[in-house]
């Protein structure tokens, strides 16, 4: 009877529960009834409820619930939700959205179905490649740039595709060019923070262009009908790389500009070099040029904030490009108080100055960077990868971040995001053409290598993660990435030697640095006091990362203790003084600067870095004997180390830099030195080189 009774129970709740979670599937995206039946025919010849299906069975089987959620993908990336066996999409609508997980589209490229990445393009020119690409910058117009876009998508001739590159935009502004997100001929490409002028705008707008001419329009200027069959036809004719027009200027009233009154046409006479040397003749809004002329001299020179456009001109020509100019008008130019010339008018003399250098120096042909990364959760990997990205952007090159995961913010938690980043699962395909160098960062992002095209393919390896699962099945595919066909580079050297000496891969080394500008001792987030003060840091969900293990370590000792983690919250037993979770990266100097002692008891790093930040900040260190610690630390000199798992150890070494000033003191001033000697402008050298590098 009691038998019978607990069979009724467990069915009643079996009943309830898939109740309960029917109707979390139905008020989620995620799962697709009617594309379920489609998928799993024997379903629908059966006439089963598709959502009950995948609840009792189609999950267990390896059955999609929506082309937009893989299943399995998300069970091999959460080892925990597949050792619970609860279902994945249950999981992750209850708890993994939250908790800052990735999802995965079911035809995502780690499937093996092969992705063509302009078959979502939605550039469409009647199968016609453009024979123009018009450039437009942008940063804060309105009404004016919607009159400027909107006289180019009225031209008289049709063969050309219409650049927008935003650059840090206000809302008011966004709102205009969403206007145009879905126009067959319109690309939209944005960067999350100003620049101050418009020559990463243009030179975004030269690399992606796919006409054999290039054109330019300034984003409050307003080009006539004709302006790019003029072009194209006199550049035709006349055999020359650049040609340009007359403009007529349109005056509001708002700028003291004498000599000029509203409607007059400027014309420009056909420019040499030695004239250029002395004026800049083109109006940069008139201007249509050859591809093949800035491909041979380079695009617009980030140095130059002012007269950037008279030094390519004047570039150009020393390199031997031809200059027309057509004496009909081809733009009305606004002449207005907001014109960002004013802004150097008065330093005329040094941006001149500072032309006539640079017009004879080479300009960097910048590539188009691509990092992958798995998500955007806090992750000491990702902010490498950042950290890289910033630096190759600030040489000059377009940098982008593509992140394959769906939840998470980077500037949550990484100061001043200031390349785009871009969602993988909503970007527009054509955000992936050009690609010259695409890296992937971790296993999880491994096989997109092969999902676009790219010059050069890199694997930017941090670690070995197989450590990171006991999954044999996980292991073996993280394993296999190991074995892709492209370049390889690391942080550290035993990362260098496993891939050697397992997979008989070549690597660059390219190490990890430290920004003294954040990392130092200067306004911790408290005063130290008399009483030592001990620092813990690690997230405490991931066991390897040995969190437990340090806490255990130092309970009970003659200190206070406080405790940072990325993911999770302490025990409700450890006995803590303060505790931070989730701390911005911009602000963990203050919490370092604030202690006296840093523990960390990591089975599993890659580089080990947060040792090396406390170092920066005055903390003297007690590590465990983990990989990447020989990098920079040696016992007894810089840091204490002692086994991994060794509690006790930990716990007398501790103890000794409690009791010992004179030795905390020499580890502290020799982790200063260590730190001082780990710059980013060393680790930025060392990938500029790998970017450099011909094969």
């Amino acid at each position: 009877m009691l038998t019978f009774l607990n069979q009724v129970i467990a069915r009643f709740l079996k009943s309830r529960q898939d109740k309960a979670n029917r109707k979390l599937l139905a008020g989620s995206d995620l799962f697709d009834a009617p594309w379920y039946l489609r998928a799993n025919p024997d379903v629908a010849e059966n006439e089963i409820d598709p959502a009950l299906h995948y609840l009792r069975f189609g999950a267990a089987e390896g059955r999609q619930p929506s082309p937009d959620f893989d299943g399995e993908r998300y069970l091999e990336e959460n080892i925990d939700v597949l050792e619970s066996g609860v279902n994945p999409l249950i999981h992750y609508l209850l708890h993994g959205q939250h908790e800052g997980r990735g999802i995965f589209k079911a035809n995502d490229p780690w499937n093996g179905i092969a992705i063509d990445p302009t078959s979502t393009n939605p550039l469409d020119l009647s199968s016609k490649t453009p024979i123009v690409s018009v450039i437009i910058p942008i940063y804060d117009r309105v009404a004016e740039l919607e009159e400027a876009i909107e006289s180019i998508l009225g031209q008289t001739i049709s063969a050309f595709e219409l650049l927008l590159v935003t650059d840090g935009s206000p809302e008011p502004t966004m709102a205009v060019v969403n206007k145009y997100r879905k126009h067959p001929k319109v690309r939209i490409f944005e960067f999350p923070t100003a620049s101050g002028n418009a020559v990463r705008g243009r030179n975004k707008g030269i690399l992606e262009a796919r006409g054999e001419f290039i054109a330019f329009l300034d984003s409050d200027d307003i080009a006539f009908p004709d302006r790019l069959e003029k072009s194209l036809v006199y550049l035709q004719q006349s055999g020359a790389d650049v040609v340009y027009g007359a403009w007529e200027a349109l005056i509001d009233g708002t700028r003291d500009i004498p000599d000029i009154r509203n409607g007059q046409v400027i014309q420009s006479p056909n420019a040499t070099l030695a004239l250029l040397e002395k004026h800049c003749v083109p109006s940069q809004s008139t201007v249509m040029l050859r591809k093949s002329a800035l491909q041979a001299a380079g695009p617009l020179k980030r140095s130059m904030e002012y007269r950037e456009d008279h030094e390519l001109w004047a570039r150009l020509a020393f390199h031997g490009a031809q200059f027309r100019a057509l004496r009909e008008p081809l733009v009305k130019i606004r002449l207005h108080a907001g014109n960002n010339e004013l802004n150097f008018k008065s330093n005329d003399d040094v941006w001149f100055a500072r032309f006539k250098q640079e017009y004879k120096r080479p300009a960097l042909h910048p590539k188009k960077i691509v990092f992958v990364i798995p998500g955007a959760s806090i992750n000491g990997g990702i902010a490498v990868v950042l950290r890289h990205a910033h630096m190759l952007a600030d040489q000059g090159h377009d940098v982008s971040i593509v992140n394959v995961g769906r939840v998470g913010n980077l500037s949550d938690w990484y100061p001043n995001v200031q390349v785009p980043v871009i969602h993988y699962v909503t970007a527009p395909r054509y955000c992936f053409d050009n690609i010259d160098m695409l890296f992937a960062t971790g296993w999880q992002t491994a096989n997109y290598l092969n999902a676009f095209e790219a010059k050069r393919k890199l694997y930017f390896v941090q670690s070995d993660e197989r450590r990171f699962s006991d999954n044999p099945k996980v292991k073996k595919k993280i394993a296999d990435t190991y074995r892709i066909d492209c370049e390889y580079l690391t942080e550290a050297k035993w990362i260098q030697a496993f891939l050697k000496d397992e997979f008989g891969q070549e690597s660059y080394y390219v190490p990890n640095g430290l920004d003294l500008s954040v990392f130092h001792e200067r306004a911790p987030l408290v005063s130290r006091s008399e009483r030592l003060r001990i620092l813990i840091e690690g997230p405490v969900v991931i066991p390897f990362k040995g969190v437990a293990d340090a806490y255990h370590a130092v309970e009970g000792l003659d200190a206070d203790i406080w405790l940072i983690s990325s993911a999770g919250k302490p025990e409700p037993d450890w006995k803590l003084d303060r505790f931070f979770e989730a701390v911005h990266f911009s602000r963990m100097h203050e919490v370092y600067a604030a202690c006296d002692i840093f523990i960390k008891m990591s089975r599993i790093e890659g580089f080990f870095g947060p040792p090396m930040e406390a170092m920066a900040c005055g903390c003297s260190v007690v590590v465990s004997k983990v990989t990447g610690y020989e990098e920079y630390i040696e016992h007894e000199h810089n840091a204490l180390v002692v086994e991994m798992g060794d509690i006790q150890g930990a716990r007398k070494a501790v103890q000794r830099l409690i009791d010992d000033n004179a030795l905390r003191q020499k580890l502290i001033e020799n982790g200063h030195k260590t730190a001082a000697d780990w710059t980013w402008e060393k680790s930025g050298a060392a990938m500029k080189a790998v970017v450099d590098h011909q094969s």
